[in-house]
């Protein structure tokens, strides 16, 4: 009989630490998927945001200047139609378009009002002008300078935006979704943890008999 009890004492020793593995297993594999559940929102976003075509034609920057108040304000987020072309733009309808400002050779990306369109030795000639003069801009835009027409505006959204695309925004970003798996860890019901790790124990132990 002795031998026996060492026996059941020995099954049930070797028993344990398996149960104790199976949790630790349950719980990265649980890590495993979140994270995996994040990368894969993350990557259909972009995926819709660049190769859906009918969203894909659209593109948004952020307003620094406020040359087009109180229509557009710093900050705001605009929506262009990359898909449009100048024959398509009436005069007086907001653009975006390529322009060196600052004559470093490098363009910078400005928001106006198309003012006029004229064909000069078989070129066409582009001028703008802002929300804030009635002055038309200085500089002479050709049809491959012109982005696009505006679609919408968003307001306000703009710093966060910038935040977001920074390095330190993205850092925040990623602790932000630590944070909230621990918060969703915490508040999960006990109960039904310890009901599912019970349930789990007991199909371990079914496989082993």
């Amino acid at each position: 009989m002795a031998e026996d009890k060492n026996v059941v004492e020995e099954i049930s020793l070797d028993k344990q630490p398996k149960k104790k593995i199976k949790k630790k297993s349950t719980k990265l594999n649980k890590t495993i998927r979140f994270f995996l559940g994040v990368v894969l929102v993350l990557a259909i976003g972009y995926g819709i945001f660049n190769y859906v075509p009918f969203i894909a034609k659209y593109d948004h920057y952020v307003i620094a200047t406020g040359s087009m108040e109180p229509v557009i304000s710093v900050r705001d987020i605009v929506i262009i139609d990359s898909s449009t072309t100048i024959d398509e733009i009436e005069v007086g309808e907001i653009i975006a378009f390529n322009v060196d400002l600052n004559l470093d050779g490098v363009d910078e990306i400005v928001v106006h009002y198309l003012y006029s369109v004229e064909e000069i030795d078989g070129e066409l000639v582009i001028k703008t002008k802002p929300e804030i003069s009635n002055q038309v801009d200085e500089w002479d835009l050709t049809e491959d300078d012109i982005l696009g027409k505006h679609v919408m505006t968003i307001r306000k959204l703009g710093g966060f935006l910038l935040f977001a695309s920074s390095t330190i925004g993205k850092i925040v970003l990623v602790f932000d979704v630590l944070v909230i798996y621990v918060i969703i860890e915490f508040l999960a019901d006990p109960k039904k943890e310890k009901k599912n790790e019970e349930k789990n124990c007991n199909e371990t132990e079914k496989t082993e008999e």
